[in-house]
């Protein structure tokens, strides 16, 4: 297995693209899910979308069933499973499969939901437009 610690990436959520997150002061690798870009669909949110691949600095990754599976029993656990959408159950399960392979994670995300599972996992994260919680 390659040693990927020195790999800072990002992890996009749908708000990365809605809300303009200035993604070009990153140096980080970006990632997201189909399901992320699947809900994008507002014409400034996909020219924002459109530059980061246009550009090579956006990966999008299907997390496999086994981090899947491992998201929704960690929602289940907080007892906020049903608070969360596919979406968020899939961002969180790629921030999983990523940290399993080595690299230092941080997600993008203004979902509170999402934030109290990374939180309680603890997994970095970001705020994009709101404060995020504690």
């Amino acid at each position: 297995m390659q040693d990927y610690t020195y790999r800072k990436v990002l992890i996009l959520d749908t708000a990365a693209f809605i809300a303009a997150a200035p993604l070009y002061l990153y140096d980080k690798l970006l990632y997201t899910t189909p399901s992320v870009i699947n809900e994008v669909k507002d014409s400034e949110s996909v020219q924002r979308l459109m530059l980061a691949q246009a550009v090579d600095r956006l990966i999008i990754e299907e997390p496999s069933k086994e981090f899947i599976k491992k998201a929704v029993d960690a929602a289940k656990r907080l007892k906020i499973f049903d608070k969360l959408s596919k979406t968020d159950i899939d961002v969180l399960a790629l921030a999983l499969q990523l940290l399993s392979k080595g690299f230092n994670v941080t997600v993008l995300t203004d979902d509170y939901d999402l934030q109290k599972v990374l939180k309680s996992m603890g997994i970095d994260f970001k705020a994009v437009k709101t404060i995020g919680i504690k």
